[in-house]
């Protein structure tokens, strides 16, 4: 099995066990939503909270985990990369196998990231009990997340990892 697909698995599983934990010590309403400094602004019955974020978070794994099945079909003409020499390159016949492995293995690793945001998101939602949390409890995960993604595609864009081999 691939680094990615673990990553993933893993993440989702620790994502789950965000939630399963949740379930079982949270109290009736849980927070929601928190403002900038970390207040609590909106709070939601614990099925609710449970129901949102399962959802959202597990329609986003599902579209993670399920990219090597929808992203060969996808046209080559809706394919963005870099430039056209690229495009041309791994967009060809004999390069669009390749291409669509390391395209499901980029978005293994995005979501995978995604996966254990959410989970952390969920533990500070279920730990918080009073009317505000530490801004830097939501702050440094979601600013670490940014980074790594933007470090990624930064990676993947001017890095080389869809770099036209030279004859």
């Amino acid at each position: 099995m691939k680094h990615s697909r673990v990553a993933l698995v893993l993440s989702t599983l620790v994502f789950i066990g965000a939630l399963t934990w949740l379930a079982v010590t949270a109290g009736d309403h849980v927070p929601a939503h928190f403002d900038g400094s970390g207040q609590v602004d909106r709070t939601e019955s614990k099925q609710s909270f449970l129901l949102t974020m399962g959802g959202i978070g597990f329609a986003l794994v599902g579209l993670f985990a399920s990219t090597a099945w929808w992203f060969p079909k996808i046209p080559a003409s809706m394919v963005n990369l870099p430039s056209r020499t690229v495009h041309e390159y791994w967009t060809a016949a004999e390069n669009r196998p390749e291409l669509n492995r390391k395209m499901a293995e980029d978005l293994e690793w995005i979501g995978a990231g995604t996966a254990l945001l959410l989970a952390w998101i969920t533990g500070v939602a279920g730990a918080t009990t009073g009317d505000s949390v530490s801004v830097w409890a939501l702050a440094v995960p979601t600013g670490l997340y940014m980074l790594a993604i933007l470090g990624y595609v930064v990676y993947i864009v001017k890095g080389g990892r869809y770099r036209v081999p030279k004859d």
